[in-house]
């Protein structure tokens, strides 16, 4: 059911001259009064129905002097002046017109008196079209500050919102156009919002409701309107992966180079008062890195805590603190593993442990896996920020899991917001001091390409190879002969020994085995490789097929890229 259309208007109590409004092509009748000229500028007439209606708000001074006929004294001469109520009753508008009394006291109590009236008119959903013309002393204000008031409890909408600039020397005046105060004004709520509490809701309903509009008038040709959609439409994955705390969409910064890109191409903007506000949430994101940068992840965790997303905050606070001791190991800082056994490290380091009693995986884990893991820890072992920071590291952790419990804990804290800008404050300080961070971080792990395939690497095409090498030194092992008749424990059992002797082969290195074989061999590999950590990926080709001269085809397989399983 579409939404009722209301028209708002106060009635004043001065005798007004007769005259002419106009907005750009429109042209009003001759009239006293600024409501018929509104009415026919809305087309009324033609494009509301009976579920709509016109309020003419009147204190009863109004009423007398301009609601109803009467006769007046002008210049020493009997001269009838028509009130505005035969006028619109001449209009024979499709809608009803319903006269609302409001009190005429100046005082607060009669402020909340008007206030509450016009309210009360309201329904869910309203379209609101308002002439604040004859709105004398607070009443601009009040109706301004009214219509958020009821967009935020009744849903309402402000379409059109004008002013009859009446000038008493003037036979043409204008209607002046107040939408744009409304623009800003709902912009800067969402902005607000946004700058609060990381939301971008708002700001897509203002893309559906202004934007879109504009766009599908102008075809997707109006510069202004598509620049800023593309700023918005960036906003809000930005913000998600904030709130949501995808960690490597924050460390990869490419989210904030497409915002930056974006905020390039805002030249104008459709109001101008607009721009300090896009300016504003630009500066928001000052502090984040527009490329691959682990200091993100600790850029996110202040900008979280300001928006009061606690528990967003002290879990980024944490992982990046594991990411970032991972890659002064020299291992890559946003996968899983390594930040696993940064986490491991820094229990061993705070509980001082000995070697014999370290958990770094299952029970069940094979014994070349478990020994490269313990080569991994004992190289983060060596490094002073572990060693320094295992204590701040379990506080860390203990108030993370006190978010995770929901305080059902014995030391539940009463007092979380204090306790992570603490922790927060002093891994900042911390990380500042040259002692925790070596002049260069240990030699990274050794970037391995192993070729496990059918198809040697000194074969292969040199775009094939180039390829390789950008994941490091390309090595290889040569594929099993697989028996057609082999049954399934069979095939596992194999893929179990080749697990084994990759993990024991390379224990310290950040691995890229290249896999292409038996299916089924090659399955059941990939998931054990995977569950160690370890990288694994395919080759795609493309066939290219030429007809011989004797009439046979010959297909040739043009190696195209990698892609990770």
């Amino acid at each position: 059911m579409p939404h009722r259309k209301v028209f708002i208007s106060i009635l004043g109590t001065s005798n007004y001259g007769s005259c002419q409004y106009t907005q750009g092509d429109f042209i009003s009748s001759e009239t006293h009064f600024i409501q018929e000229a509104t009415l026919e500028f809305l087309n009324v007439k033609e494009t509301w129905t009976a579920q709509d209606i016109a309020y003419v708000f009147l204190t009863p001074t109004a009423r007398t002097s301009n609601w109803q006929e009467k006769t007046l004294n002008w210049k020493k001469e009997e001269k009838g002046y028509r009130g505005l109520e035969p006028i619109l009753e001449e209009m024979k508008l499709p809608c009803p017109i319903e006269t609302v009394d409001i009190t005429e006291d100046g005082d607060e109590q009669g402020l909340w008196s008007v206030f509450q009236t016009i309210y009360d008119k309201l329904q869910e959903g309203d379209e609101l079209y308002i002439d604040i013309t004859h709105s004398f002393r607070y009443l601009p204000m009040l109706l301004l500050v009214l219509c958020n008031y009821a967009k935020f409890l009744k849903q309402t909408k402000v379409v059109h919102i004008s002013y009859g600039n009446y000038e008493p020397n003037e036979t043409v005046n204008p209607l002046v156009d107040l939408m744009p105060l409304v623009e800003v004004q709902n912009w800067t709520l969402a902005a607000s919002d946004f700058l609060r509490n990381g939301r971008t809701s708002s700001f897509a309903e203002l893309v559906s409701e202004r934007i879109q509009p504009i766009l599908k008038a102008t075809r997707g040709q109006d510069e202004d309107a598509r620049a800023l959609r593309q700023f918005i439409n960036r906003l809000e994955p930005l913000s998600q992966s904030l709130t949501t705390v995808r960690g490597k969409m924050i460390i990869d910064g490419v989210i904030f180079r497409d915002l930056n890109d974006s905020a390039q191409n805002l030249g104008n903007t459709l109001i101008p008062a607009m721009a300090p506000l896009i300016d504003k949430i630009k500066d928001s994101f000052s502090g984040f890195a527009p490329t691959a940068n682990i200091k993100n992840g600790f850029e996110a965790a202040r900008w979280c805590y300001d928006k009061q997303l606690y528990q967003q905050s002290i879990t980024i606070l944490q992982e990046t603190l594991k990411g970032y001791t991972a890659k002064q190991a020299g291992y890559p800082c946003d996968e899983r593993q390594y930040q696993d056994l940064a986490g491991n490290a820094y229990n061993i380091a705070f509980k001082e442990r000995p070697e014999s009693e370290w958990k770094l995986g299952k029970n069940n884990d094979d014994q070349d896996d478990l020994n490269r893991r313990k080569v991994i820890v004992k190289r983060m072992l060596s490094l002073p920020l572990v060693q320094e920071l295992s204590g701040l590291y379990d506080e860390i952790t203990q108030l993370r899991n006190d978010f995770n419990h929901a305080g059902f804990r014995s030391n539940a804290s009463n007092d979380i917001p204090r306790q992570i800008k603490e922790k927060m404050d002093r891994l900042s300080q911390a990380l500042k001091d040259d002692k925790l961070t070596p002049t260069s971080p240990l030699t990274p792990a050794p970037p391995l390409f192993l070729n496990l395939s059918n198809h040697p690497s000194d074969k292969w095409s040199k775009a094939q190879l180039d390829a390789a090498r950008a994941y490091g030194e390309v090595v290889d092992m040569p594929f099993p002969e697989i028996d057609p008749g082999a049954t399934t424990e069979e095939i596992h059992r194999l893929a179990e020994e080749y697990a084994k002797e990759i993990s024991s082969r390379y224990p310290d290195c950040d691995l890229t085995v290249h896999l292409m074989g038996e299916m089924t061999f090659c399955f059941r590999l990939v998931t054990l490789l995977h569950a160690r950590g370890v990288r694994c990926v395919a080759s795609t080709t493309q066939r290219k097929t030429s007809e011989l001269p004797d009439g046979k085809k010959e297909s040739i397989f043009e190696f195209q890229a990698f892609r990770e399983y």
